[in-house]
């Protein structure tokens, strides 16, 4: 087993793979036989959190002939880094590992080791930030050893630069089990994805304010019990999704195809008054794509009926040499008919 400690700096280690299908393959520096491997984490948004930490322990890359190559993730305390994932939404991500060199070939898996949070020691645990209270954010593993695994599956080292995002998608993610003897989210690893930046692209989608005080109209009984509001979010789906057989965040392998493989919370521009959202580091290929104001009411372990599908896109071809754009006038009104009662 090779274990290489690298220390992260606290300071601005952020950075804009807006231009996903453009890694470049550098072979002057290394041997033949070695690529350079670079490891980013990005997210999705979730309703409610307001910050959403975990503290990265280390790194573990597992060939396919069985070696571990180990990255321990330092600050310059010599402490696990500390990363707000809210802060790198979108095409915006934390460079954890920068160009190491590493053995080509075929990888059996990643994993990504983080310090479960402790109700007595928040502060240098990982968790979650709501507005009334703060609680512990835990990766559930066997064992009781404080260490929670992110192990993400299958992926190649080619000679020259091999640029990958964490992409975790908070919405799918997160969970409340709601337990009165255990105060902490769950991170659950299934909403993680590995993707790398030469298939990679972004998508940004645009909702104009009238379809958003639309949805809002017709479904103005399911606004938040909370502070009445709505959850604008989009969806996208793999392709051949229809508007018919499309479902919510969901934990049910029987209809996993039919969850969303990635959401984005939209965001009020202030400028234009629309509504957007960017979906970044999605693989290359045809998606299709929904709208609903309902997505507050997603429970990311349940079906949830009551979460509706207010518009609807079947065919979006996303390509790595731009973002690819979508507009309200691109979206089809799927939405049931709201039956009221006078």
């Amino acid at each position: 087993m090779k274990t290489l400690t690298y220390k992260l700096s606290s300071l601005a280690l952020v950075v804009g793979l807006s231009a996903c299908g453009s890694s470049s393959v550098d072979i002057s520096n290394g041997s033949d036989d070695s690529a350079q491997f670079s490891l980013s984490v990005s997210d999705a948004a979730v309703e409610g959190a307001t910050e959403v930490n975990i503290f990265a322990k280390q790194v573990t890359l597992r060939s396919a002939g069985g070696e571990d190559t180990v990255f321990a993730t330092l600050d310059e305390n010599d402490q696990p880094i500390k990363i707000n994932l809210l802060d790198f939404q979108g095409s915006q991500a934390y460079q954890l590992i920068s160009n190491e060199e590493v053995d080509l070939g075929n990888y059996e898996w990643l994993r990504i080791d983080v310090v479960n949070g402790d109700e007595n020691d928040l502060t240098n645990t990982s968790h979650v930030v709501f507005p009334t209270e703060t609680r512990p954010l835990v990766v559930e593993r066997k064992g009781n050893d404080g260490v929670g695994e992110i192990q993400l599956d299958g992926f190649n080292l080619n000679q020259g630069n091999n640029e990958f995002v964490a992409e975790f998608d908070l919405k799918r993610s997160l969970v409340d089990p709601k337990n009165p003897n255990d105060d902490s989210i769950k991170l659950k690893p299934r909403g993680v994805r590995l993707q790398n930046l030469t298939d990679a692209a972004n998508l940004m989608v645009t909702v104009d304010s009238a379809l958003i005080g639309t949805c809002e109209s017709d479904f103005a009984a399911s606004a938040s019990e909370l502070d009445s509001s709505f959850g604008h979010s989009v969806y996208v789906y793999s392709s051949g999704t229809t508007a018919d057989n499309a479902l919510d965040i969901n934990a049910d392998d029987d209809s996993v195809s039919m969850s969303p493989v990635a959401t984005a919370n939209l965001t009020i521009d202030d400028v234009s008054g629309d509504y957007i959202a960017e979906i970044g580091f999605l693989g290359e290929g045809n998606y299709a794509l929904a709208y609903t104001c309902l997505s507050h009411l997603d429970d990311a372990e349940t079906i949830d009926d009551e979460v509706v599908i207010y518009a609807f896109k079947t065919s979006i071809d996303v390509t790595g040499d731009a973002s690819t754009s979508v507009i309200s006038d691109d979206l089809v009104y799927v939405a049931p008919v709201v039956e009221t009662t006078e």
